[in-house]
């Protein structure tokens, strides 16, 4: 076997079900007998719609605008009220934190860590703040990243701090 083989064998099991989902959910999982290629949304990251000559039909030019508007189109997430509180459990371990108002961030909103080893630091994305409060438990337990691709996934509204006793 190869070196690089061993490497992406060793990648490969490393992978989780939620790894692959979302690599399907891309489309970046290549069907049986399917050619080894970039995808067509890689090759166009790094160029236009300009062909070996330089010239492009009208057509190309008009499908590339497309793919590029849909490109930076991205799904908007609304940020939960001040106040209220986002738990999350992590392979057994709780942890909880506290949306506040924030106006340095673009949001105005951010992610005060209330518990674990992270407690007290603010974050300006819950994505930021989840890998924060279990980067301890990930490095002490081996984990990875495994499980905390996702800030928006990772944590669930829980109960606004006016009604924590």
């Amino acid at each position: 076997m190869k070196a690089e083989e061993r490497m992406l064998a060793q990648a490969a099991s490393r992978l989780t079900v939620q790894d692959f989902q979302y690599l399907q959910g891309h489309g970046m999982l290549l069907q049986a007998g399917a050619e080894t290629q970039k995808p067509s949304h890689l090759q166009e990251a790094v160029s236009g719609p300009e062909t070996i000559s330089g010239e492009a039909s009208s057509q190309d030019k008009a499908d590339f605008q497309v793919r590029k508007k849909r490109k930076r189109c991205s799904r908007k997430h609304a940020w939960p009220e001040p106040g209220t509180i986002l738990e999350a459990d992590y392979f057994g371990t709780r942890y909880e934190a506290e949306v506040i108002q924030e106006g340095r961030f673009k949001s105005g909103k951010a992610l005060r860590i209330l518990s674990g080893p992270a407690a007290g630091q603010v974050y300006h994305s819950l994505s930021g703040a989840m890998l924060a409060a279990t980067e301890n438990q990930r490095q002490e337990q081996g984990l990875g990243r495994r499980g905390v691709s996702n800030g928006w996934t990772f944590w669930m509204k829980g109960q606004t701090n006016a009604k924590r006793t």
